[in-house]
C-alpha cells in the first residue's frame, strides 16, 4: 500500500470512529432524556460533584469507628473479667443446692438454670436441683427472628465435659458480666452474639438462644468453642513456617507419599495469621515461592492450593545437602541481611594460594561445604540467640 492510499484509509477509518462516537452519544441522550432530567430538578435540587477520594475517607473512618468501638468492647470485657476474683470453693459448696455458694447457671441446652447433680462423682447418688429461672424467648428481628433473651447470658457446656465439675462452675460464675454486655448491646443496636470462650470448654454467650443441636432428634451435639477458628486464632500466637522437603534420591515412591501427606496434615494446622512456605532441597533449596519480599506467604487457602500444586512438579534427584537448605531456612526465618554463599573446600584452598580470599567475609568451614557469611549476617544471627 503506497502512501497516498494509506493516507485515505487511516482518515477513513478516523472518520467511521467519529460517526460511530457521535451516534452512541445521540443514542445515550434519546434513551436517558439526560437533559430534561436536569432542566426539571435543576430548580429544586443542587448537583454535587462525586468526589471519590473524599467518599473513601469518610469510608475509611467509618470503618475505623465500627471496629474501633467493637475493640473498645471486647478490651471492657477483658477488664471486667480480670478485677473478678475468682472462686475458690469446694465441690460441696457449689454443688449442694443449700448452700449460700451453690452456683446456678442457664444452660443453653435446657433454657433454665436448673441441673441434673451426681454426689460422689459419678457413683453416688444423682438428684435435681429444680431450675428457679426459665428464660423468656421472644422473636428478635436483630437475629433474623431467632428466639433470644436478654435477660441473662446463656452457657453451653460441650458433652466429654461435667457441666457439675467444681472448677469449670466457679469459672462459669467468674464468667458472668451480663451487664457489661447489656450495656455493649444498648450502645450498638445491630450487635450480634457476644461470645466468651474458656479453655475450661464453656462458652457463655449474649443474648441467650436455643441451642441448635447438629442432630435435634437424637440431641446430637459436638460443638466445643475451643476447636472454633475464631477461638484458636486468639489463643495461639501465628507462626512463621518453613517446610524442608528432602528431595534426594532415596526419596522415592512410597517415602515421597508419605512426606507430601505430612506436608498436607502441616498445612491443615496453619490459619489465616501464620506465614509459611515449602523449600525443597537436594544439592540446592530452592523455595516453592520466591515471589514475596520475605520469602514467606499468608497461609490463605489459595496460598496453600498454589503450594500444593507447585509441590506436584518437584522431582527426586541427587544428594541432600542439609547444610545449604537449613542456612537458607534460618535466614529468611530470622529475616538476616545479606544471603549466604557455599564454596568447596578446593575451591577455598584455590584461593587462598591465589591471596584472592576478601577479608571482611567470614568462611566457617563445616562437613562437606565452607559457608561463607558477611560481617552484618555474624552479627544479627549472634543478636537472635
Amino acid at each position: 500500500m503506497d502512501f497516498y492510499h494509506k493516507y485515505y484509509f487511516i482518515n477513513g477509518v478516523s472518520k467511521i470512529g467519529d460517526d460511530l462516537s457521535r451516534y452512541l452519544s445521540k443514542t445515550f441522550k434519546d434513551a436517558t432524556k439526560w437533559e430534561d432530567i436536569k432542566r426539571v430538578y435543576e430548580r429544586i435540587a443542587i448537583p454535587e460533584v462525586f468526589d471519590p477520594r473524599s467518599e473513601l475517607k469518610d469510608i475509611k473512618k467509618h470503618i475505623e469507628k465500627y471496629l474501633s468501638d467493637r475493640a473498645k468492647m471486647a478490651w471492657d470485657a477483658k477488664v471486667s473479667l480480670e478485677s473478678r476474683d475468682l472462686g475458690n470453693y469446694s465441690s460441696s459448696d457449689v454443688n449442694n443446692p443449700l448452700s449460700k455458694n451453690f452456683i446456678r447457671f442457664i444452660n443453653a441446652k435446657t433454657g433454665n438454670d436448673g441441673s441434673v447433680i451426681y454426689s460422689d462423682g459419678h457413683f453416688g447418688e444423682m438428684f435435681y436441683a429444680n431450675e428457679t429461672r426459665i428464660l423468656n424467648l421472644k422473636p428478635n428481628v436483630n437475629f433474623y427472628r431467632i428466639p433470644t433473651s436478654s435477660e441473662a447470658s446463656a452457657v453451653h457446656v460441650p458433652t466429654p465435659v461435667y457441666s457439675r465439675n467444681p472448677d469449670l462452675l466457679q469459672r462459669i460464675d467468674w464468667s458472668d458480666i451480663d451487664q457489661l454486655y447489656r450495656r455493649n448491646r444498648e450502645k450498638i443496636k445491630d450487635l450480634s452474639f457476644q461470645k466468651f470462650c474458656s479453655e475450661n470448654g464453656f462458652m457463655r454467650y449474649f443474648p441467650a438462644a436455643p441451642w441448635n443441636y447438629d442432630d435435634p432428634q437424637i440431641q446430637l451435639d459436638m460443638f466445643d468453642c475451643r476447636n472454633t477458628e475464631w477461638f484458636v486464632d486468639a489463643a495461639t500466637m501465628s507462626k512463621n513456617v518453613i517446610i524442608m522437603l528432602d528431595m534426594s534420591g532415596s526419596m522415592l515412591g512410597q517415602r515421597f507419599e508419605i512426606a507430601k501427606q505430612t506436608i498436607e496434615a502441616i498445612l491443615e494446622t496453619l490459619s489465616d495469621n501464620d506465614f509459611f512456605n515449602i523449600m525443597p532441597f537436594s544439592r540446592t533449596p530452592q523455595m516453592l515461592d520466591e515471589c514475596s519480599e520475605e520469602g514467606l506467604l499468608q497461609a490463605t487457602m489459595r496460598n496453600k492450593k498454589l503450594l500444593r500444586s507447585r509441590l506436584l512438579n518437584v522431582t527426586s534427584e541427587g544428594k541432600a545437602e542439609y547444610e545449604k537448605a537449613l542456612a537458607k531456612a534460618f535466614t529468611t526465618l530470622l529475616n538476616l541481611p545479606d544471603p549466604v554463599t557455599w564454596k568447596t573446600k578446593e575451591a577455598l584452598a584455590q584461593e587462598e594460594e591465589q591471596q584472592t580470599i576478601d577479608p571482611n567475609l567470614h568462611y566457617i568451614e563445616l562437613e562437606d561445604n565452607i559457608l561463607v557469611v558477611t560481617s552484618r549476617h555474624l552479627k544479627a544471627v549472634s543478636a537472635q540467640c
